[in-house]
């Protein structure tokens, strides 16, 4: 009995709790839908509480990575506008170079007014003349290509030779070797011009594009001209290259002259020497 007596007061505490506990589940279970409510309502106030907390910590240590990525992103653009600003004053300083070493040219707009295709002498008339700065010998093209070389001009029109002349010859450039030779009409084909003097060892391909050679003062380097449909050996010793011209001369109406003072000024050494 005694044994018993030890026992239950070594277990008195336990055996209250449990006493408590299972009262208090039972008024819990008990208990009223608004109260449970209530309960339930007071129990997410503390956990979103409690997350809220975490979640401004969790935040910290995501603003801190986040800031310095940010700076690597800043770092890494601040260097990309750098290099962009040195190319733009690289190309800044070759455009001045190139105008100091006059090889600024001026496009004047102009409309064809008469055209001919059909004749082996074509002469084109635009509608822009002295009044607009233009001279004879100034190239003439379109968005598409080469198009003729102005013969003369009045105070507010202009003639010029259409590259659909057999008199007219100018200097053209297989554009992926380099190679240069003179390029012509030879009367038949509106849409073909023949490139002659490439010599046999170049390495000539169907496609290949033709531009002027720049070798002259008429026309730029690299103006297009066509693209070589054929080419077949001449004298044995060069190639004659039929060329397909980009301009489309029976639908154009649309051209510009080239005023270089590259020209002007070799016409003015010319007429020195003469």
């Amino acid at each position: 009995m005694n044994s018993l007596l030890d026992l239950l007061k070594r277990l008195y505490n336990h055996l209250i709790f449990l006493v408590l506990l299972a009262l208090s589940l039972s008024l819990y279970f008990k208990t009223s839908y608004y109260q449970k409510a209530k309960i339930s309502a007071a129990t997410r106030i503390i956990t979103g509480t409690w997350y809220k907390q975490v979640s401004k910590v969790t935040d910290l240590f995501n603003l801190r990575r986040e800031n310095a990525e940010l700076l690597n992103e800043n770092l890494e653009l601040r260097n990309q506008i750098e290099g962009y600003k040195f190319m733009l004053r690289e190309l800044v300083d070759t455009i001045v170079t190139q105008n100091d070493s006059l090889n600024f040219i001026e496009y004047i707009p102009s409309n064809i007014i008469n055209n001919s295709i059909n004749s082996q002498r074509n002469y084109l008339i635009l509608d822009v003349g002295e009044n607009k700065g233009v001279k004879s010998g100034m190239g003439v093209v379109s968005n598409n290509g080469v198009v003729g070389v102005v013969a003369s001009v009045s105070s507010h029109y202009s003639s010029v030779i259409s590259l659909l002349n057999t008199d007219l010859q100018i200097s053209a450039m297989h554009k992926k070797s380099g190679a240069f030779g003179s390029l012509s009409w030879d009367g038949a084909n509106y849409r073909k011009v023949i490139l002659n003097e490439i010599p046999l060892h170049i390495n000539i391909s169907k496609g290949d594009t033709i531009v002027s050679s720049g070798y002259s003062a008429i026309f730029p380097k690299d103006i297009p001209i066509g693209k070589v449909v054929d080419f077949h050996s001449k004298d044995g010793s060069f190639l004659a290259i039929t060329v397909e011209l980009f301009a489309e001369f029976k639908t154009i109406s649309k051209v510009y002259v080239i005023r270089s003072r590259v020209k002007e000024e070799i016409d003015s050494l010319q007429q020195n020497v003469d």
